[in-house]
């Protein structure tokens, strides 16, 4: 397989699931009292897309798909800050997935807690990274303290459903990657774990 037929798959993949994301932030919205931001379910759709695609491919979209749903849903003004916290939350995520790489068999049942670390740590960050938003767009640093618990359901919500799909799909294949040193070898039998492992293994080499 060819390195520009692997990169136009990746780039059909991310395509698709930038949609995806940004449909199922839309499909459930709602208002946080006193603020200007809102709850929805597209987290589970971040998460998922870095189990899938990989940390890169999956934070660009997540950003994407999620500063999207912004644009569409006349959130304009949160749209830059959401590009740069959900794909952050993608990119954390799919990071601890390595944690993981080679420790759960893919028949397991079993959740790792780097998963649910990961997941915890990202919703944080969302929480922090929205609070911090808000205050910059109203200037008003009191307000927004109240989107911080809705903004931690939205993450765990959605990090729940995510690791639920993810332990239905752990034998999903995800997009092959170029083989280090341009070859085109492709491993086939890899797992979206496996896969993020090497991938972290060829930046730092």
């Amino acid at each position: 397989m060819k390195k520009d037929d692997i990169n136009v798959k990746d780039m059909i993949f991310t395509g698709l699931w930038i949609a995806v994301v940004t449909v199922i932030t839309m499909s459930v919205v709602i208002p946080i009292p006193l603020t200007q931001g809102y709850v929805n379910l597209g987290d589970a759709a971040v998460f998922l897309g870095a189990f899938l695609l990989g940390r890169k491919n999956g934070a660009i979209a997540a950003g994407l798909g999620s500063g999207l749903a912004d644009l569409l849903l006349s959130y304009a003004s949160f749209a830059p800050f959401t590009l740069v916290i959900k794909a952050a939350m993608a990119f954390i995520f799919g990071s601890f997935l390595v944690l993981s790489a080679g420790k759960v068999k893919p028949e397991s049942k079993k959740i790792p807690f780097s998963r649910v670390l990961g997941i915890a740590l990202a919703t944080l960050l969302m929480a922090g990274g929205y609070y911090f938003a808000e205050w910059i767009l109203t200037g008003n640093k009191v307000a927004p303290i109240v989107s911080i618990p809705w903004n931690i359901l939205q993450g765990s919500i959605g990090g729940a459903l995510a690791l639920l799909l993810m332990v239905a799909m752990s034998s999903v294949r995800m997009p092959a990657h170029q083989s280090k040193g341009g070859g085109t070898t492709v491993e086939p039998t890899q797992t979206a774990a496996e896969e993020i492992k090497e991938e972290i293994k060829e930046e730092i080499e």
